[in-house]
């Protein structure tokens, strides 16, 4: 059978795979399909311009044709076999440039793959490109070496936060159907805030599930991969090829550092994770019946205490205003839980109380004295320099392997009449890391005052504030609307749209720092599209440290109360 024309707008791993199974198409088609509605709704010049895929993968159609060669001979090396894919600017593969959206790096070219691009190649799958991002992901809507992603939604709204937001190509090429699944990456809520902003599932792992090695870094103690697929059974697909152990542990900090026990990868994983697929609406009431569930009263506008502290930096600690639409959604989000037999309580939040200091008396994670003010700093200073300088040695790229050699001002320009980041308070200074080098040379992560110390109270901080506090009051999981609201697209010139997208729940997802730096796991599901902007928004599931499983069942089982991801408007089906 000769291949047809294969829509693949809104297409499911499966509904691609069935279509290569079947003969209505082949990798090559599928390649070309999506390539063509990169070509219609992303390049420049075109109608809509979202520039989200920035570098083409010159190899994909080979690797494509190789899928396709396999396929024929029976040879395939697994169900993603011949399925494209894009990953973040952030990621090596072989080949291709690894600017990370900074001009400083624009011509760094990826030596070998970071691990979960080897584990999507040995798996058959086929990286058609990369996707935009701000320099060394040290934002979120800033304008980098490639520009910004532009929202498939709504052109006058942001695809992600603007201050946490980076991986925002990769949200509006998986939103667009541009490819199958998306990978990105996080440090504060530049996975979950894209994924909201377009309606997309997101998983932010416990440390050390998914490797990073390969992966540039910012802050090495906080950043995850972060797949982005349209559906919880599609993302469940994809984890079942890149969570497997990685005996090399160079470019991963947390399973590099001696001073905390981490469990293996094949420890924490399940035997399947499309295992955990739950199929229909009575699969799901088994799986929510009895399961008891906090929403932060701080997320939902019913927390009169929150935002009375002193935070600690730019809006964080200030009173989060979630919009009515969005309001709108999570009640009926929580009635479809409600009425699948879930039991949802409203509580407070002492992961994020205790770690801002957002209402009188609350420490931060400064002041509480389980984790060092001083490693505090250093850790976006000396920690994040010497994993910049690791990154480019262990790369080993011959024209450029090491920080010492880069102008540190060229890292992070400032763009061209953009207004000031309101970033006070955080101490990180990339264009201060080359230096740093120089001064250092041979240092090591070990050398850094206080990471010990500083590594073992974070993880403490998480099991008083989350292990702890949950198993008091009984909760499988803690639920909330991923952001308050979205922002205007002109926050990087407008001053009322920035003073918009700069609030507090909108700046950066909910939860702000405090998820990724105690190594808290999420998944994010679409909770729907709000009625007054069009815009998506999403609902993050969070819970303890190595529950992932459970969470990502839970995820699996409201998306089967009823779908509520909307296909984006701006880029509909080709002709």
């Amino acid at each position: 059978m000769a291949p047809q024309d294969v829509d693949v707008v809104e297409a499911s791993i499966a509904d691609l795979r069935a279509a290569l199974a079947d003969g209505r198409a082949t990798a090559v088609s599928l390649l070309d399909a999506h390539l063509a509605r990169i070509a219609t709704y992303d390049a420049p010049g075109t109608e809509t311009a979202l520039n989200a895929v920035v570098v083409l993968n010159p190899a994909a159609r080979d690797e494509a044709r190789a899928s396709d060669e396999r396929r024929a001979r029976g040879e395939l090396l697994g169900p993603l076999d011949g399925i494209p894919y894009t990953a973040k600017d952030s990621y090596l593969v072989k080949g291709l440039t690894a600017a990370a959206g900074s001009p400083a790096f624009a011509d760094l070219v990826a030596q070998h793959d970071a691990f979960t691009i080897e584990r999507l190649r040995a798996a058959g799958a086929v990286c058609l490109g990369l996707t935009n991002m701000p320099p060394m992901a040290n934002g979120g809507m800033q304008r980098g070496v490639y520009g910004r992603a532009e929202s498939p939604y709504s052109a006058d709204w942001l695809t992600a936060p603007f201050a946490s937001g980076s991986s925002n190509g990769s949200g509006t090429a998986t939103a667009a159907s541009f490819a199958a699944f998306g990978l990105g990456e996080e440090t504060w809520s530049s996975g979950r805030g894209p994924a909201s902003n377009n309606g997309l599932v997101a998983y932010t792992p416990s440390r050390g599930v998914i490797s990073t090695r390969g992966n540039w870094p910012l802050v090495p103690t906080m950043d995850v991969v972060v797949p982005h697929t349209r559906t919880v059974a599609d993302l469940l697909e994809v984890l079942d090829v890149v969570v497997a152990d990685d005996p090399r542990t160079r470019g991963d900090l947390w399973r590099s550092q001696p001073w905390v026990a981490l469990p293996a990868a094949s420890q924490v994983r399940p035997e399947s994770y499309s295992a955990l697929a739950v199929d229909d609406v009575d699969a799901a009431r088994e799986v929510l019946r009895g399961a008891r569930v906090g929403v932060p009263r701080m997320y939902v506008n019913a927390d009169p205490d929150a935002g009375t502290g002193t935070g600690i930096g730019g809006p964080t600690g200030q009173r989060i205003e979630t919009r009515a639409s969005v309001i709108a959604l999570w009640q009926a989000a929580r009635a479809d839980l409600e009425a699948a037999g879930a039991e949802v309580v409203e509580v407070d939040f002492p992961a994020v109380t205790n770690y801002e200091g957002d209402r009188a008396g609350a420490p931060t994670i400064a002041t509480r004295g389980l984790v060092p003010a001083d490693f505090l700093r250093r850790e976006v200073t000396d920690l994040a320099a010497w994993a910049f300088e690791d990154f480019l040695a262990a790369n080993g790229d011959p024209a450029l392997d090491t920080l010492a050699d880069v102008d540190g001002a060229r890292i992070f320009p400032h763009p061209d009449g953009a207004l000031p980041d309101r970033y006070t308070g955080f101490d990180d200074d990339l264009p201060t890391y080359p230096q740093w080098v120089r001064d250092h040379p041979g240092a090591s992560y070990a050398d850094v005052p206080g990471i010990e110390a500083g590594m073992r109270g974070l993880e403490a901080t998480r099991k008083a504030d989350v292990e702890d506090w949950m198993d008091g009051l009984g909760l499988a999981a803690v639920v909330f609307p991923a952001v308050a609201d979205v922002g205007p697209a002109t926050a990087d010139v407008d001053e009322a749209a920035q003073e918009a997208a700069w609030r507090n729940g909108v700046w950066v997802a909910n939860g702000n720092l405090a998820i990724r730096h105690l190594g808290i796991p999420t998944v994010t599901v679409p909770m729907g599209v709000m009625d007054d902007t069009g815009m998506p928004v999403g609902l993050t599931l969070a819970g303890r440290a190595y529950d992932d499983t459970r969470l990502l069942r839970l995820a699996a089982a409201l998306e089967a109360t009823g779908s509520r991801r909307v296909a984006p408007p701006r880029t509909p089906p080709l002709g």
